[in-house]
């Protein structure tokens, strides 16, 4: 605070002189009885009438009513009848006394801003409330929408699991029984009736794979199992299913198969079939004349596969389009659901392989894949004589009766057990070479027979089979103790090399 005494006189003055006229002072002088004696300042500004000053003067003295006009009083923000607005401060001085008034137009201004702003304030204070409110509703119901997502998802990983076994435990009895009729029946006998069937299955199974790849997800999709693969084979069996429909649309169908490597191609049968398939049946589709061609090459350790027609073509703008899900839209004409290309990239994709696209709008299209082969399997002697016993744990009779026929063919004693716990009994009291668990049984599930076994000490060898092709579902085995996984339906052939590998590691 300025000591006003300690300014230099021309300061002092010239300060008062800013201060009196900026505030427009204004002081009045009364008697103890409020007779106006003396006015100096600006009166004009605060509305008297120094010639006629009464009723002004009356509205002042009635804002000290009830006070003590003996003592200094101050009342800001007085609004005057002008509207002006005034800080009126009085001064005792003896028995008389002063008014002073002081322009305040300016800090009510100042005071009405912050009150405005104070006033924003609390309505923001009351929006930012109500937004934090809504937002941790949205937030609720976020959380809401995820746990039933998640719910959801679930719900569809169970109906997967549970089509797996479904599709693939019945179809892994048609195999197995199929292969025992090829056999047991001499050479050319009913052959062409047991390829067809064996068409039928193959192709069956493919759709069904398809299905349970879509219902997998991206990031779901199934292990690879490569085996050694007849190419032959797989171009007879393609002739033999699609040239009937070729023919039945007065169509060309041509099947051609090069090599250039001698090695024996290895690849998961069941991915490759439904890769062919998928690409053919598309052909077939949406060729209406003209001709379809597949063409197999085997080099360097890679297959090459192109499929082409003269259909009707895939605009430009549509190319990208047929790899979705659902994709019929794309193609004019399209009856089918849209699948089948879309999971022919996914199985590209897992099998490391890369996949092209040509097409021109009335000529036809061309798909072409090139495809890396698995490296080749450890060589085993499959002559070689095993002998012991094997524990099969299956509730499904065809299947445990599949299993055992493939036991003993190698020279095993087989037991076959319906119940995980029944089986756990077994195991530990006549522990076997060879234990064989399904995935899936009505009063344990293998992981936990399993689990339960290791941790009761036991230490053969323990395969698991289950219909379920997942990620997950083989790490959830081989963590609960298993020493292999395969899948259903069953490769017979490959099973028992991993019975043989087992045996001959134990």
């Amino acid at each position: 605070m300025i000591d006003a005494d300690a300014l230099p006189p021309f300061v002092r003055e010239r300060l008062r002189a800013l201060l009196l006229e900026r505030s427009h002072a204004l002081v009045l002088g009364f008697d103890p009885d409020w007779t106006l004696r003396e006015i100096h300042g600006d009166a004009a500004f605060h509305g008297i009438d120094t010639d006629a000053p009464a009723a002004r003067i009356a509205a002042l003295q009635d804002l000290f009513v009830g006070i003590d006009v003996g003592d200094d009083q101050e009342i800001p923000f007085v609004e005057l009848a002008n509207g002006r607005s005034v800080h009126v401060y009085l001064l005792a001085d003896g028995e008389s006394f002063h008014l002073l008034l002081l322009d305040a137009d300016e800090a009510r201004a100042t005071q009405r801003s912050q009150q405005q702003l104070a006033n924003e304030a609390v309505l923001a204070g009351h929006a930012k409330s109500k937004a934090i409110d809504a937002l941790r509703n949205i937030r609720n119901e976020l959380e809401r929408q995820r746990a039933r997502l998640e719910e959801a998802n679930a719900l569809k990983n169970a109906f997967i699991a549970t089509m797996s076994h479904e599709f693939r435990t019945p179809l892994t009895s048609a195999f197995g029984h199929l292969r025992l009729l090829e056999q047991q029946l001499p050479p050319g006998e009913s052959g062409d009736a047991l390829q067809a069937v064996r068409r039928s299955l193959t192709y069956l199974f493919a759709l069904a794979e398809n299905l349970l790849e879509y219902g997998r997800g991206e990031a779901g999709g199934g292990l690879l199992y490569p085996t050694d693969i007849d190419l032959d084979a797989l171009l007879a069996d393609c002739e033999a299913m699609f040239c009937p429909l070729a023919v039945a649309k007065n169509l060309v169908f041509r099947a051609t198969l090069e090599r250039s490597d001698a090695t024996t191609p290895r690849f998961d049968e069941v991915k490759l079939r439904q890769i062919v398939i998928n690409l053919l049946s598309n052909a077939m589709r949406y060729t209406h004349s003209g001709e379809v061609v597949l063409a197999l090459r085997w080099a360097d350790a890679r297959l090459h596969v192109e499929v082409s027609d003269t259909g009707i073509g895939i605009a430009p703008e549509f190319q990208a389009r047929v790899f979705h899900p659902f994709n019929s839209g794309a193609q004019s004409g399209s009856r089918g659901a849209g699948l089948g290309l879309s999971i022919v990239r996914r199985l590209v994709e897992q099998m490391q392989g890369t996949l092209a696209l040509q097409s021109e709008l009335g000529v036809g299209t061309r798909f072409t894949l090139d495809l890396p082969g698995a490296a080749a399997s450890p060589s085993t002697n499959d002559a070689a004589p095993v002998h012991g016993r094997v524990l099969v744990v299956e509730d499904d009779v065809d299947v445990s009766r599949l299993l055992e026929v493939a036991f003993e063919g190698i020279g095993l004693d087989v037991r076959v057990v319906g119940e995980a716990a029944a089986a756990i009994e077994v195991a530990l009291a006549e522990p076997p070479r060879l234990l064989v668990f399904d995935m899936h049984l009505p009063d344990l599930s293998g992981c936990e027979a399993v689990f339960r076994l290791r941790a009761q000490g036991y230490r053969g060898a323990i395969l698991m089979l289950s219909a379920n092709a997942s990620a997950d579902a083989r790490d959830a085995a081989l963590r609960a103790g298993a020493d292999r996984y395969l899948t259903k339906p069953i490769d017979f052939a490959k099973l028992e090399a991993v019975a043989r590998e087992l045996l001959a590691r134990e």
